[in-house]
């Protein structure tokens, strides 16, 4: 390969920044939503519901991330079914995307009474928090589960878009559910009082009519590739080879998934252990921390469809040299990212904390944190951008090693620091936490590039 032909097909600044401001602005959906929500409560006559979300909305990542794994297995399989230019295989990692995630919500509602019993005798133990807390929590569980089946079903449809590489779709379908769950809090919430049920309430309304904004666009992209009737051959969406391939790709992102939202559950739980104002607290900056990353998430989801579609290419010339193109570009990028919202939080952390939460008390201890919030784009900015790289090469395995290596050190390194410095010792092993999987992504990269040499 000449050097030529490497910067004659590598992958363009311009190409990434077309698929990763999108996704960025898409990603950000999730913690800004909850951003909102700690608004509209702290214009309320009750703050302290912040604490009472915080719990119920815990729940809601660890179910909602455990199955993430629908987007980012349909992102993978069906970039490499683009990037091999087969339609009916793109086509049937929808469906089967879509089908696990309307059943998966379906069982959610279903076992919905045992999931909140269990859920909340487990955040209880050990923890601080009021009984009026906890029961606010509840009836927040108990409204938002409703709308299980549209959002994961959602799931598998952002995860086509970044494969199709609209995330321009993605960031329109998020923000009409931004804008709509805005308006809802402000009237459920600040107009009439409701507290966490109206943020419940509006949540789910926004999610559902969301489902339906993405279908519409999905619909618009089939129609301009073989039209909505075309390449459809049911008999392959649940081929045994393709499904077995699926089902291992899934299971690895799985439990990858379900032990990163486990995390940040044991994270909000143990900040319970503190008290209701500590934990308010770290809800607040919990949700910078995730604002933050969740928009350096951008450039990993240009790189899940970039990545995807050289590796399904058949020309590995070209291939490769997109694939080496879009890691290290998309890397570059993701770092200068990283390095402004670090900058952004050192000038102005103080003034977004009064601005999300009135409460002396809350915003004081928030406040002492906030320094840990101010370094958290640099530590998760290698660990997000390689998520992207091997979602988009479908490698789950190291997805899933990765997570458990980081777990394992994690949670007796959280007990043990917690007890050595209080909130800090907390803050401080979920900062290494998302260093420990960083370094294991890291050490197995040269498998993928290795992998254009078979």
């Amino acid at each position: 390969m000449t050097h030529s032909s490497v910067n004659t097909h590598a992958v363009s600044y311009r190409e990434i920044f077309r698929l990763a401001w999108p996704a960025s602005v898409a990603a950000s959906v999730t913690p800004l939503l909850g951003a909102i929500d700690v608004w509209a409560l702290g214009q309320s006559s009750r703050p302290l519901d912040i604490a009472a979300v915080g719990l119920g909305a815990v729940i809601f990542s660890l179910a909602y991330w455990t199955f993430g794994f629908i987007r980012m297995s349909v992102a993978g399989l069906a970039a490499q079914a683009i990037g091999a230019e087969d339609e009916i295989e793109a086509r049937a990692a929808l469906v089967r995307g879509a089908a696990i995630g309307g059943g998966v919500g379906l069982a959610l509602i279903i076992l919905q009474w045992p999931i909140g019993a269990l859920a909340f005798e487990l955040l209880s133990t050990g923890s601080q928090a009021s009984a009026e807390t906890l029961a606010s929590g509840r009836d927040y569980f108990n409204i938002r589960i409703w709308g299980a089946p549209f959002s994961l079903a959602s799931y598998a449809a952002f995860g086509w878009l970044t494969a199709r590489g609209r995330t321009d779709y993605m960031m329109a379908a998020s923000l009409f559910i931004t804008l709509l769950n805005i308006a809802l809090d402000y009237w459920f919430v600040v107009k009439q009082g409701w507290g966490p049920e109206g943020v419940a309430t509006g949540t789910l309304i926004a999610e559902v009519s969301g489902f339906f904004v993405v279908s519409a666009f999905i619909l618009l992209i089939m129609k301009s590739h073989g039209g909505i009737k075309n390449h459809w051959r049911p008999r392959d969406f649940f081929r045994f080879s393709r499904l077995r391939r699926t089902i291992t790709v899934n299971f690895d992102i799985f439990v990858r998934t379900l032990l990163l939202a486990f995390s940040f559950s044991w994270f909000v739980q143990r900040g319970g252990a503190f008290g209701d104002v500590t934990l308010a607290a770290n809800q607040v900056l919990l949700q910078l921390f995730l604002f933050t990353g969740l928009a350096l998430d951008g450039t990993a989801i240009a790189a899940e469809s970039l990545v995807g579609r050289a590796l399904g290419a058949r020309d590995k010339t070209r291939a490769e040299s997109r694939y080496t193109s879009a890691v290290r570009r998309t890397f570059i990028v993701a770092l200068i990212a990283a390095a402004a919202f670090s900058a952004l939080y050192g000038f102005a952390g103080g003034a977004i904390i009064t601005l999300l939460t009135p409460d002396g008390m809350i915003r004081e201890a928030a406040n002492t944190f906030m320094p840990w919030v101010v370094i958290s784009p640099i530590i998760v900015v290698a660990g997000f951008q390689l998520d992207g790289i091997f979602v988009g090469a479908t490698r789950s395995r190291e997805l899933r090693d990765a997570i458990i290596i980081s777990t394992i050190v994690f949670l007796p390194g959280s007990l043990w620091l917690a007890s050595l410095f209080g909130n800090h010792g907390l803050w401080a092993a979920f900062s290494v936490y998302f260093l420990l999987r960083a370094m294991a992504l890291g050490a197995w990269l040269p498998r993928i590039q290795n992998s254009f040499k078979v």
